[in-house]
């Protein structure tokens, strides 16, 4: 009895050791989930531009004249397409664009910054993988079984596709661009604006500029 009664002690003090509160460093905890937007085409450029021109509408009055920054031969191919979907999208909100920029009241300013991740880890396969996959490999070792076997293609299909879901995202996008967007007036920032979006490597020459781009690399070694 007193043994147990010495180790029910000793439990309840390292339990409560445990919730003292002291660590010598933060401990690290993981952001709530979260979706992030997937730039693949030009198109999904135009879609950014058109929300772009859609806010910019609305933080500015009908009276108010506009200009946009003009595309200089270094900017980059992303650069200089957004700058003509974005014009393209203000006027189509009845927003009024100056050909002159010294005679608008107000001016749109963007660039981009290009982050790069090297040595990710790939994310942990999201909940119900493993269940999906052992699901399926019941109904294919039970085929044998069934009558019908030719039915069996329907839930195994099925299972394939539930596993299409659950699988996917799990590896890390290594690189993402971050598009700043401002609206002013010469004298304070009317709206200001920035969104991250993810983009294959291979596309990174589309959002390489000359000089208004900047570039940020960030290594996880060894977890």
């Amino acid at each position: 009895m007193l043994s147990k009664r010495l180790i029910a002690g000793m439990a309840l003090l390292s339990l409560a050791a445990c919730q003292s509160g002291y660590t010598p460093q933060p401990r690290a905890t993981l952001f709530p989930a979260s979706e992030q937007s997937y730039m693949r085409s030009a198109a999904h450029w135009d879609i950014l531009a058109a929300n772009e021109a859609s806010a910019i509408s609305q933080a500015v009055d009908d009276s108010n004249l506009l200009s946009i920054r003009s595309a200089d031969v270094g900017d980059s191919p992303f650069e200089q397409a957004y700058r003509n979907m974005l014009l393209a999208h203000l006027v189509g909100n009845n927003v009024q664009v100056a050909l002159d920029p010294a005679s608008a009241s107000h001016h749109i300013d963007y660039d981009i910054q290009v982050v790069r991740h090297e040595n990710r880890r790939s994310l942990r396969p999201r909940p119900g993988t493993a269940s999906a996959a052992f699901a399926i490999g019941v109904f294919g070792a039970n085929v044998r079984n069934w009558t019908d076997q030719e039915l069996a293609l329907i839930p195994v299909g099925l299972g394939l596709d539930l596993l299409n879901v659950v699988w996917r995202d799990t590896e890390e996008s290594v690189t993402e661009v971050v598009v700043n967007s401002r609206l002013h007036d010469g004298n304070r920032i009317i709206a200001a604006d920035s969104r991250v979006y993810y983009f294959n490597a291979q596309d990174e020459h589309n959002y390489q500029g000359q000089g208004r781009q900047f570039q940020v690399v960030s290594s996880e070694q060894g977890e």
